[in-house]
């Protein structure tokens, strides 16, 4: 058993330990209310399984919470969502837990779906969700990642840590395969966040990431909900994002589809640059110019052959936007008041 999977056993073990303490019925997750307002934010780690970078923040913070160091009045909730693909160091066993939410999967029978059947009653109860994954290859920066929404970006500006923010118009899917975490609490016009940590694995950066970002965002519960404070106001005392918008997801429709090693996230890329191969064996064309994410290695056979199931994108191309996205003229007419407080009874 490698280094990887008996830490993440050790750190298991301490967090199925919290989870019994404070359970709240749904397997691999707990939930602590100290009853000071009726504020309810979840984190969640592992939704990927492979991507346990933030699992030693998410029980630091446990502990900083049950220990007092850090102080907070409201409710709390954490989950762990692949906890088989995290033991077996893959992404997921059957099909991706990360686009297994809202209505399109919720009949299949793999493990996933039922796991999101299993979670998705807590994600109902989220008034703020922040969901932490990592990148497959080398990334140089944490980075959020999102639909422009307005109360998720106010939340995620108050928080801080990274100043890059990859974002796409309202209502576009970020994948043809299903609903993400964070899509399906925003669908209920909650606010919901994903935050990138770095590459995949246990890094000390990744925690300290996380766990910065849980710690104010902690903090911001409390001046929003007890305090009365606005979140836009707490957003403007920040400096405002670096924002990319995906212009271009390759489909990952053939197992013979593949990339040139070597390619990490955010690496600018020229179009008609030559960055691996089609279905047909030919050069695999850039077809323009941006930043590459989510460049996607999976195992092969000795034909080249990706094993199934297939991801839904074999790359993304992110292009840094030369507007606000706030802009967009789809954005906010319709919505309440992007001063109030989110869930507010």
């Amino acid at each position: 058993m490698n280094s990887q999977i008996l830490n993440l056993e050790d750190n298991l073990k301490i967090f199925e330990k919290y989870a019994a303490d404070y359970s709240n019925g749904i397997p691999h997750s707990l939930t602590i209310d100290f009853k000071k307002h009726k504020g309810h934010i979840i984190f969640s780690g592992l939704v990927h399984g492979n991507e346990t970078g933030s699992l030693p923040a998410i029980i630091k913070i446990i502990e900083d919470l049950l220990s007092h160091k850090i102080t907070y009045g409201g409710k709390i909730s954490f989950f762990l969502g692949n906890i088989p693909a995290a033991r077996q160091n893959v992404r997921f066993i059957e099909m991706d837990l990360n686009r297994s939410f809202g209505t399109k999967n919720s009949f299949s029978n793999t493990i996933e779906a039922k796991r999101a059947a299993e979670l998705t009653p807590l994600l109902q109860q989220a008034d703020i969700y922040y969901d932490f994954h990592q990148t497959i290859m080398p990334c140089l920066r944490p980075f959020y990642i999102f639909e422009m929404d307005l109360q998720s970006y106010y939340w995620a500006r108050s928080t801080g840590i990274s100043n890059t923010y990859v974002t796409r118009k309202k209502g576009a899917a970020f994948s043809n395969l299903g609903m993400c975490t964070d899509e399906y609490v925003r669908s209920l016009q909650k606010v919901g966040i994903t935050i990138e940590l770095g590459e995949k694995g246990f890094h000390t950066s990744a925690a300290l990431f996380a766990y910065w970002i849980m710690k104010r965002a902690i903090k911001n519960m409390d001046l929003v909900f007890l305090h009365h404070c606005s979140i836009k106001k707490l957003a403007h005392k920040n400096d405002d994002f670096e924002f990319m918008q995906i212009k271009y997801k390759e489909k990952f429709d053939h197992p013979t589809k593949r990339l040139h090693q070597g390619l990490s996230n955010f690496k600018y890329i020229e179009k008609n640059e030559n960055i691996g191969f089609d279905n047909l064996n030919k050069p695999l064309l850039a077809p323009l110019s941006g930043n590459i994410l989510f460049p996607k290695y999976p195992t092969r056979d000795e034909n080249h052959q990706a094993k199934q199931p297939l991801p839904g994108e074999l790359f993304v191309i992110a292009q840094k936007m030369n507007f606000h996205p706030l802009k967009w003229t789809y954005s906010y007419k319709s919505r309440a008041n992007p001063n109030r407080k989110p869930n507010s009874k």
